[in-house]
């Protein structure tokens, strides 16, 4: 007696394709500053390099404001900072940390150049803006900025960072002696590349064996033919992305050497992946999903798969099978992108 022998699995494969992404002059009553530094066009930052963006010299330019007829800002001393738990950066200024995080500037800034003649000027920046003709743009200030590798930066955003100041003003402008904050002030314009990086977490899409079950009896009992929720595909992404999928078989089993277009010799099957049943090549499209992150806190999107016959009725093989690859491309920006993550 010839035992009958049908088994069907599916393998995963994740591809991922990775690419390198005039101001006026404004009255105020009291003195106060604000910032920003562009780093040249070459400095370009890949979260997923093993180098990260090392002691690039970014000039930061600060503008004063100005008062009616001769009052100006005249001096500033200023620290940046940014929200306590952001990420990890390196910002000096001749020498001397000035990047802080929210909270712990240890008291600074603590005073003007002609407050104490420079001597504590280590750990924030001063300036003295000068006279009433002076220029109230300052001369560049070059900062070194170390962003260690696999910061969570995103692509397409500027560093921003708060301005924590105090300022003497003159001609009828008032001081400001309390520490005072300039929100987003500072705008470092590194260039992030919008890359990603993407796998597969799980195992073979294994339906067992099927010699024996009928397509009456799969489309009857469908959660039981339907793989665990367990397998994903996992990303890692500094910008949004793009996802396409695709069926070597067009969502059909079939064994080595058999016959697409025999019914016979294939077993029926769909997807389900980001909130959709993808049961043909031509289903599923294009998709764009918000960026997972460098850590892929949101980048965990499951898969499973159904079968949609059974294989009682079909050419006898172990080896019935299929393989779907998911690939991902990132993208700059998309406006249609969403999130992805749990559908």
């Amino acid at each position: 007696m010839r035992q009958r022998s049908i088994s069907g699995a599916i393998l995963l494969g994740a591809t991922a394709w990775a690419s390198p992404a005039a101001a006026q002059v404004q009255l105020f009553p009291t003195c106060s500053v604000t910032g920003d530094a562009t780093a040249p066009v070459s400095i370009t930052y890949d979260p997923f390099s093993s180098t990260g963006l090392s002691q690039a010299t970014i000039p930061l330019v600060l503008r004063r404001t100005r008062g009616l007829l001769t009052a100006r800002t005249t001096e500033v001393s200023l620290v940046l900072t940014v929200p306590s738990g952001s990420p990890v950066l390196d910002v000096t200024y001749q020498g001397y940390r000035v990047l802080y995080a929210e909270g712990a500037t240890a008291g600074r800034p603590r005073a003007l150049n002609s407050s104490d003649g420079g001597a504590g000027a280590a750990g924030e920046i001063r300036y003295n803006f000068g006279g009433l003709s002076a220029s109230d743009v300052s001369a560049p200030l070059n900062l070194r900025v170390t962003v260690p590798p696999g910061t969570d930066l995103s692509a397409g955003q500027p560093i921003v960072f708060d301005i924590l100041y105090i300022c003497s003003g003159d001609g009828g402008m008032l001081d400001v002696p309390t520490p005072t904050r300039n929100n987003g002030a500072v705008r470092i314009n590194v260039n992030t590349v919008s890359a990603l990086q993407a796998y597969y977490a799980g195992s073979a899409l294994d339906f067992g064996e099927l010699s024996d079950v009928t397509t009456a009896t799969v489309l009857g009992a469908p959660t039981r033919y339907t793989t665990a929720t367990s397998n994903s595909l996992r990303v890692k992404s500094s910008g949004p992305y793009e996802v396409r999928v695709r069926s070597q078989n067009d969502f059909r089993l079939t064994f080595p050497g058999g016959s697409l277009t025999d019914a016979a010799q294939t077993i029926r099957y769909s997807a389900q992946f980001l909130g959709q049943e993808i049961t043909s090549n031509t289903s599923f499209g294009t998709r764009s999903c918000v960026r997972a992150g460098v850590g892929g806190a949101s980048g965990t999107l499951p898969i499973r798969a159904t079968l949609k016959e059974g294989g009682s009725n079909k050419t006898p093989s172990s080896n019935y099978g299929d393989i779907v690859t998911v690939t991902f491309s990132p993208v700059v920006a998309s406006s249609a992108a969403q999130a992805c993550a749990g559908l």
